[in-house]
């Protein structure tokens, strides 16, 4: 489910703010918006998420590094961000 949240920020979906330090993506409200993606995990506990966004045809190619950091591919947009699980 974290990686539906992941993806939700990384496609632009969920709105996000970068003037402020920390915020909330609750990933069941953008399941429905992401469409299908396959998800692969590498031996250094990398997650690779590769798929189409279904709103706008664009292929994305992200990975999620095990200590939180995201970085990918989203059409011709580089995108990088950090996460954290919320407490």
């Amino acid at each position: 489910m974290i990686m539906n949240a992941v993806l939700a920020a990384a496609l632009g979906i969920a709105p996000v703010n970068p003037a402020l330090p920390s915020q909330t993506i609750s990933a069941s409200e953008y399941q429905g918006l992401i469409g299908p993606y396959s998800q692969s995990t590498d031996k250094r506990g990398t997650a690779h998420l590769k798929g189409i966004d279904r709103r706008t045809g664009r292929a994305f190619d992200i990975e999620v590094a095990a200590n939180g950091h995201v970085e990918g591919i989203v059409g011709e947009m580089y995108v990088t961000f950090d996460y954290s699980r919320a407490a």
